[in-house]
């Protein structure tokens, strides 16, 4: 991948990671104001503890990314960001563009998409 391009896209992944950090934290605020409130009627807290468990699970999704957002700026330290992890091939920059945390060039990903899909189901015999 070429030095711009490399630029680009780290500056991309840390600003997306920055982006990430500060959801998380309104999140967590929002977790404790939740928990902050002290009179819930009856029929609010049922609201307040779907809210709560949203805020808990963007906050799940967002640790993920995070760490994988993580994972591609040490590959671009190490030298190996845009490198298949199945073949060692390079990473179609068509691919990279549109998904820059991908670890698999497009043929590796598809072959293992294919390799999980479950085998159509036999109809029963009656």
């Amino acid at each position: 991948m070429p030095g711009d391009d490399l630029r680009t896209t780290r500056e991309a992944l840390e600003r997306r990671r920055r982006e990430l950090l500060h959801l998380a934290r309104n999140a967590e605020a929002g977790i404790e104001q939740i928990r902050g409130e002290r009179e819930v009627e009856h029929g609010d807290e049922a609201q307040a503890e779907e809210a709560q468990a949203r805020l808990g699970l963007l906050g799940e999704v967002e640790r993920a990314e995070i760490a994988r957002i993580d994972a591609a700026l040490e590959r671009i330290e190490a030298g190996g960001y845009g490198i298949c992890r199945t073949c060692a091939e390079p990473i179609e920059p068509r691919r990279l563009a549109a998904v820059p945390l991908a670890l698999e060039c497009a043929a590796c990903a598809g072959a293992e998409a294919r390799s999980s899909e479950a085998p159509p189901v036999a109809p029963r015999r009656r």
